[in-house]
This record gives C-alpha cells, structure tokens and sequence, in this order.
C-alpha cells in the first residue's frame, strides 16, 4: 500500500518527482471516488473508455491494512482523501495547525487586532468638517410625506393595516391567573325572610288589667328564673318586661330597654344564617340535550314492517306468541280467535265465541290457549306444535278433578275430546272478565274482573289454581278500580295497577311491600322487566313512567312520545328492547339497557317509529307483542290487521 506526501510549502512545484505525482481526479473535483466503490473504474477518457483503478490505489483489505499499521512508522499521520481516493501523509505543519484548532488557539504570526485610526479627536474645532448651510426643503414639511403618512392612516382606520401587538416581557410571561378556569357565576343570595317581632299583648299595655299586674314577690320569682335560665356562653337577648298601669297615655314614660331591644333585633338580622342558591350557568343550549348514543350503534331492533296477517273482521284487542316463537294467537271484537303461522301468514284454527275477546295468554308450560271471552276463561289445546307437548297436556288435564264445593263465585267444568276436539277447561265467572296473566310457571292464573257499582273492588281479582282446581280471591280490602296485574318473573310478588297507583305485593308474607306514586291520570297499562327490578307504566294521557324499584316510589323517568292515549307497553323477554303503542297510529321502540351495577343508571334511547296501522274512530295500535326469541314485533290494531315489523 502506496501513500503520498503533501508538499512542503517552503518546496517549489518543480522539484516533484514524476513517480510521487497524484493522480488526478478525471470525474470531476467535486465528485468524491467512494461512489466508484463497487466498480472496476473511475471515470472515462476523451474516446469514452473507461479509466481502470490503479492496483494501490484507496482502500485495501484488513490484511494489508494490518501489515501497513506494523510496517510503516507514518501510519498514524496517513489520512484517506474520498476525492481522489488516495492515502495522504499528514506533516509536521499540518498536524500543529490542527492542534491549534482543536485548543481553539490562533496562529502567532496572524495580526488579530488591526490598528485604530482615530478619524475624530477629543478635542473641539473651532470650524466645522462640513460648514454648507441648510437648505430650505429642510425646513418646509415634504408633501409627498404627508400624502403617504395619511394613505397608512386611512388604512389603519379602514383595518386594512393592523399594527405590530406590543412583545411580552419574558419575565411577566410566567405569571398567570389561578383563578381562569373558574365559571363566573354571580350567585344570588337565598330570600330568607327574616324572623319576625312577636305582636304586642295586653301586658304591654299602658292600661293593663288587673291580672296582668304583678306584684314584688312575682317580679323576685321572674328575675330568678331569668337568671337560672342564663347562660355564659350565649348571647343575651332577653330582658324583663314589668307591666305598669297609668291613667293616660301622657303618663307612660320612655322605654328604658328600648335601644338594647333594637341593638339585639339588627344583630339577629345581621347573623341570619344565608344559604346560596346554587343556578345553573348554561351558555350553549346544546349542552341541555342528553349525550346518548347514536341508534346506529344500537342494534338489533325493528325497523321495517315485513307481514300482515289479515282475516279479522274487527278491531284485534289482544295477542299471545307460543313459547317456540312459531305460533300466533289473536283475539278480535268479531268473537273470534285465530292461530297463525307467524313464518308464513298462513291462519292454521279459528275458534268461534258468543262474546268479543277481551284477553288471551298462552301458558309458558302446557299447550294450553288461555282466552278470556264474556265471563268466561276457556283453556284450549290448538294441538300445535312438538306433539310430545300436546300428549302432556292432554294427560295433564284427564287427570284433574274439580270439587265444585270449593269455588262459590266460579264454576270449574272440563270437556272432553268427544264433546270438544279443542276446548279442555272452561272457568265461569259471575261478572266480566277483564284481563288474564299466567305465572312464570304455568299453574297459577290471575284473572282481572269488572265488579258491579253494588260490589266491592276485592272481587275484582281472582287467582286461579290449575292443578288443584280451587280460586279465590287474594284481598279483602282492595281501594280503586284495576287496570292490569302483572307477576314478578322470580318471586312470589304480585303488581297491581290501578287507576292512579300501582301496588307491589309479597303472596307468600301477604303484605304490601311498596306503593308506587304515578303521575298519569289514568293507568292504561303496566309491564316489567324480565330481571324484576324496573317497572313500565302507560297512561290514557300519553304519558309513559319509568320506575326503578331499588331506586324510588317515584318515576325515574317520564316520556312524552306519543300525542294521543298510550294503549300498550312491552319489554322483550331476552333483548334489551320496550315498546310502547297509542291511538296516533304510531309503535315506538326503545333500546333500554339495565346493568346490574346499582350506581350506573339505565340507558334508554328511542331508536324508531314504525307506522301503518290506520287510525279508525280515534283508535289505532290496541295491543303489541314482541316476538320470544327475535327481535321482531307485532302490532294489533283497530283496522282488523296484525303487522309484523322485523329488523
């Protein structure tokens, strides 16, 4: 490996040999040779041949690197140069001169300070350097000036030209206020009205009577129960007032404890204790509207009407969907029930009555159509469905016998499959019936009575048991006309609803357990939820409560849906869904979501209205059922159709 020497300053360019010459860059002088790294060449001659490395020439392996370092004693004053791609050979000069660099020191023989001519002296001349005298533009105000300093004004004015805001101090710019973040609200002082004086009696009179006179010994006994009363550590208020009789008025002189009375009246007025009315400073309307998630983000639920079933003749009052969410039962006005396929629309039974249909529930255990006609509550086997079921059933209800000694007010009689293919058990009533529940499972009915003006409202509920054949009537003293019963999904708690409030009941403690306080006029419907701790209330004034039993007997909250009498509301058995339906023709839908944590409230939003049913003498939508497994829902109106709305 080759190195080359720098030149000696004090050496002439002619004394180079021709063997230590350096190769010249034939690429260019600022085109460094490490971009000719990876080839054979570095550059082209004039007939555009290429101009091959020379052998020594730049770097070298680590081997012949190792070898230089042990055999060259000016190894570690050799540089590699990346323009021409040579090893360059510090001197002696060079290397003091970049340890004068480093140590930040210059060279001795350079003159760091230059001279200082004095152009001006100290000393005062008499004459001037410049003795021409002023001219007269000097002294006369420039035109053009005027013209351009009114142009900028003009503009300034105009807000054209806004001027340069004055520079922060550094130093006040850390400085800030502790206080900037906190709302300016003026808060009002509360009017508490201040205590009032006592009225003047006839003790105080300048003419009292004679029995408002004392004499020595009572003013004594007075003074002493004054002083026994005192206490050190309060304030003295209270003085001893003598009654004194003059003949007139004239007489009566000045009130000695006057002044004190008054000092002791403004102290009472300035201690009042003061309460601050706490208002809310709202600046943007917005912020009074509730952040609640978007229905997009709530699915699934209804939103498209997809079915009707058509073949009532009148309006269709109630509905009951089979357990297998395959069956649909109806109840119309035209004394009618019929069985639908929800699937295919397809009606598969119609069952024939005297009287309209006012209710009808389908038992959760048996095949057994629960309907409610006239006074009378008729159990059906439509024999539809799993036929393990239907055999059950069938064996179920051979095997009950009914003693008619037990039930007074009612009448137990079943039918057999000779006289009846269809009918099972027939329940007669003295009154009308009302409404029919089933209990969760299935051996307890609850039905729903209308008493005559002569009768009391404890006859208005009637408890039924199946296996046992017996009824009775679960309250003596029952206050207000009922509207709709409701059974606790889990326990052994019965809700009633009357006209006004509804009523929590324990069966088994036979007691009320809680009253809840409505703020409807007129209770059309009730439902709770599946978990047993939330309350649905609707009302013929279009009001619908939200009550939340571990919460309050209050409503927890109070919607204004719908513009007419709200009919019916229902929650889903397994979705976090409820719907409400009233006389405007319209089906709300609402996802409400209930958590088990006690201090997170329930999130309720509506997500949609679904429309079709006709509105027919001021009735529309009289009954809706969501289906037991989809979220789906139908709707039974007053324009004799049954819609079904899916998502």
């Amino acid at each position: 490996m080759t190195s080359v020497k720098r030149k000696d300053s004090s050496t002439s360019t002619d004394e180079t040999d021709s063997d230590e010459e350096v190769p010249s860059n034939t690429i260019g002088s600022d085109i460094p040779l490490k971009w000719y790294e990876n080839h054979d060449h570095i550059g082209y001659d004039l007939d555009a041949k290429k101009i091959l490395k020379p052998i020594s020439a730049g770097k070298t392996d680590d081997i012949d690197e190792f070898l230089e370092k042990m055999e060259n004693a000016d190894y570690w004053r050799t540089v590699y140069d990346d323009l021409t791609g040579q090893n360059i050979t510090l001197t002696n000069e060079d290397i003091a001169l970049m340890q004068q660099v480093k140590n930040a020191k210059t060279n001795p023989d350079d003159q760091v300070y230059e001279p200082w001519l004095d152009t001006f002296s100290s000393e005062v001349m008499i004459h001037p350097i410049i003795n021409t005298p002023e001219s007269k533009a000097s002294f006369i105000p420039s035109k053009w000036e005027r013209l351009k300093v009114g142009k900028y004004l003009h503009a300034i004015k105009m807000g054209w030209i806004k001027p340069v805001p004055p520079k922060e101090d550094p130093l006040l710019s850390n400085n800030y206020d502790l206080w900037s973040d906190e709302p300016k609200t003026n808060l009002p002082r509360s009017n508490i009205p201040a205590p009032k004086l006592e009225l003047p009696g006839h003790h105080e009179s300048y003419n009292p009577s004679v029995e408002y006179l004392l004499d020595d010994a009572e003013v004594e006994a007075l003074k002493t129960k004054m002083e026994s009363d005192y206490d050190e550590n309060e304030r003295q208020t209270k003085t001893i007032f003598v009654p004194k009789k003059y003949s007139s008025l004239r007489q009566v002189p000045v009130y000695d404890q006057f002044v004190y009375e008054r000092f002791q009246r403004c102290l009472d007025l300035y201690l009042c204790p003061r309460q601050k009315r706490l208002k809310a400073n709202i600046t943007n309307i917005n912020d009074l509207i509730p952040d609640k998630p978007k229905p997009q983000d709530l699915h699934p639920y209804p939103i498209v009407q997809s079915l009707i079933y058509e073949g009532h003749k009148n309006m269709i009052r109630c509905l009951t969907c089979h357990s297998s969410g395959q069956w649909l039962a109806s109840g119309s006005d035209d004394c009618t029930v019929r069985i639908w396929e929800i699937a295919t629309t397809r009606c598969m039974n119609v069952f024939q009555f005297d009287k309209p249909v006012v209710s009808l529930q389908w038992n959760p255990v048996l095949s057994l159509l629960t309907v409610a006609t006239g006074s009378q509550i008729l159990m059906i086997n439509p024999k539809l469905g799993e036929n393990a079921k239907t055999l059950f059933t069938e064996e179920f209800v051979k095997q009950l016998s009914y003693d008619a000694s037990n039930n007074d007010d009612c009448q137990w009689s079943k039918t057999s499959d000779e006289t009846d293919k269809y009918i099972r058990l027939t329940i007669t009533h003295p009154i009308p019936v009302r409404q029919i529940e089933w209990q969760a499972r299935g051996d307890y009915l609850a039905c729903v009575l209308i008493p005559r003006s002569d009768q009391s409202q404890s006859k208005s509920i009637l408890i039924h048991h199946l296996s046992k054949g017996r009824s009775q009537y679960p309250f003596k003293q029952l206050k207000g006309a009922v509207q709709n019963v409701r059974f606790h999904p889990t326990k052994p708690i019965f809700i009633i609803a009357t006209q006004h409030s509804i009523k929590i009941y324990h069966l088994l403690k036979q007691q009320l357990i809680k009253r809840l306080y409505v703020n409807t006029k007129w209770i059309s419907s009730i439902d709770i939820h599946p978990l047993g701790d939330n309350i649905l209330c609707g009302g013929y004034d279009s009001k619908i409560n939200w009550f939340d039993l571990d919460l309050s007997v209050k409503p927890y909250e109070t919607y204004r849906y719908h513009k007419r009498a709200v009919r019916c509301v229902r929650y889903h058995t397994k979705l976090p869904l409820f719907a409400s339906t009233s006389d405007d023709g319209t089906c709300i839908v609402s996802h409400c979501s209930v958590y088990s944590d006690l201090l997170k409230n329930p999130l309720i939003v509506p997500v949609k209205i679904l429309r079709g049913h006709q509105i027919i003498n001021d009735l529309s939508i009289l009954d809706c059922l969501f289906h037991p497994t989809q979220p789906w829902i139908f709707t039974s109106g007053a324009d004799s159709t049954i819609r079904l709305f899916t998502n």
